[in-house]
C-alpha cells in the first residue's frame, strides 16, 4: 500500500515538473498590444514620442517599447540593420531605400502622422529677429555670409548650427533648396540642447531646430528654451522679400501653409506581420494619438474631431 502510494505521488510530481517546464519554455505570442520592441526616433520628436508612449503603456501594460532617440541618418541605419522595427522621422523613404528593403523581402509601411516646421533661432541680443525667404535661401546657398549683408551693424560671419552631422533638419534644408552641399559656415554640435546653448552664447549664430521643441506652450522645457533664445519670423515662400510680414513655425501658420518650411512626419514600419510595432504606429495615427500630437504643438495629420452636444432646452 505504501509502495503504491509512493509511486502515485512520484508520478504526479514528475508530471507537474514536466508541465511546469513546458509552460515556462513556451513563448507568449506578440500582438499589437503585447510584446517588446525597439524603435528609432529622430531626437527632434522625443517629447512627442515620450507622451505617446506614456499613454500607450498605461493602456497596454504588457507592451514594452524602447525608443532610441538619435539622428535621422542613424535611425535609418538601425532600420536597415534590423536593429529596430520602425523609425519616426521627417520624410518618406527614397526609391533606393525602398529598393534596399525590397531586396530583403520587406515592404515598408509608411504612415503620415503629423506636420512640423524647421525653426530658426537667434541670440536674445539680436534686435532684428526676422529673415526673408530670400535671405534664408542665400544663407544656405553661400551667397550671404555675414550679418552686415543681412542689414545688421556687425560684420561677423553668420554661423549656422545643426544638432547632428546626420541631421534631418540639415537634410531637409538641402532638399528644400536643391543643394548638393551646405556652405562652410554650417556645422553640427551634439544634440538639440547644444544648439540652443550655442546660440544662447554666440550672438553671431542661427540655430536650426524642429518647431516641436518650442511649440508646446504648456511644456516647461519649451518655455525654458524660449526664455533663452528668439524664434525668428520668416516670410512666406510666395512673399520672398517679406512685404506682407513674417510668421513663426507654430500650428496656425504651419496649418494654413504660410510658414514656408513645413514638413511631414512619418512612421516607417518594416516589421513582418501585424505585431507591436504596428500597434504602436496605429495608436499614434488614431484619434487619441492625434490629440496628443495636437497638444504637443505640432499639427496632426488628421485633425481630431470634437463632438459638442446641443440641447434644445432653454
Amino acid at each position: 500500500m505504501l509502495i503504491n502510494l509512493f509511486r502515485s505521488v512520484s508520478i504526479i510530481s514528475i508530471a507537474l515538473i514536466v508541465i511546469g517546464c513546458g509552460s515556462k519554455g513556451k513563448q507568449i505570442d506578440e500582438t499589437t498590444t503585447r510584446g517588446n520592441i525597439s524603435v528609432a526616433v529622430d531626437a527632434s520628436y522625443q517629447k512627442l514620442v515620450d507622451a505617446e508612449w506614456y499613454v500607450f503603456s498605461s493602456l497596454y501594460k504588457y507592451a514594452l517599447v524602447n525608443p532610441i532617440y538619435t539622428s535621422e541618418g542613424r535611425a535609418l541605419e538601425l532600420l536597415k540593420s534590423d536593429s529596430v522595427r520602425f523609425v519616426l522621422m521627417s520624410r518618406k523613404l527614397r526609391e533606393d531605400e525602398k529598393g534596399f528593403f525590397k531586396d530583403k523581402n520587406r515592404i515598408p509601411k509608411e504612415t503620415l502622422i503629423a506636420y512640423d516646421g524647421v525653426a530658426f533661432i537667434c541670440n536674445q541680443k539680436n534686435t532684428d529677429t526676422t529673415l526673408t525667404y530670400t535671405e534664408i535661401k542665400n544663407l544656405f546657398s553661400g551667397r550671404t555670409k555675414t550679418w552686415k549683408e543681412l542689414g545688421a551693424p556687425s560684420n561677423d560671419s553668420v554661423l549656422l548650427v545643426f544638432e547632428s552631422h546626420k541631421s534631418g533638419n540639415a537634410r531637409f534644408i538641402k532638399d528644400h533648396f536643391k543643394l548638393n552641399a551646405l556652405p562652410a559656415n554650417c556645422f553640427a554640435v551634439d544634440d538639440n540642447e547644444q544648439v540652443i546653448k550655442y546660440v544662447e552664447e554666440h550672438p553671431s549664430a542661427i540655430g536650426i531646430l524642429s518647431s516641436g521643441l518650442i511649440s508646446d506652450m504648456d511644456d516647461s522645457l519649451s518655455q525654458q528654451f524660449l526664455d533663452r533664445v528668439h524664434v525668428m519670423g520668416v516670410s512666406a515662400k510666395d512673399d520672398p522679400e517679406g512685404v506682407n510680414g513674417f510668421v513663426q513655425p507654430y500650428q496656425e501658420y504651419i496649418g494654413d501653409g504660410s510658414y514656408p518650411f513645413k514638413r511631414e512626419i512619418y512612421i516607417v514600419n518594416c516589421e513582418i506581420g501585424t505585431r507591436l510595432g504596428t500597434g504602436f504606429a496605429s495608436f499614434i495615427a488614431s484619434d487619441k494619438g492625434q490629440r496628443i500630437i495636437l497638444k504637443s504643438g505640432l499639427l496632426p495629420a488628421v485633425t481630431p474631431v470634437r463632438f459638442i452636444e446641443v440641447s434644445n432646452e432653454f
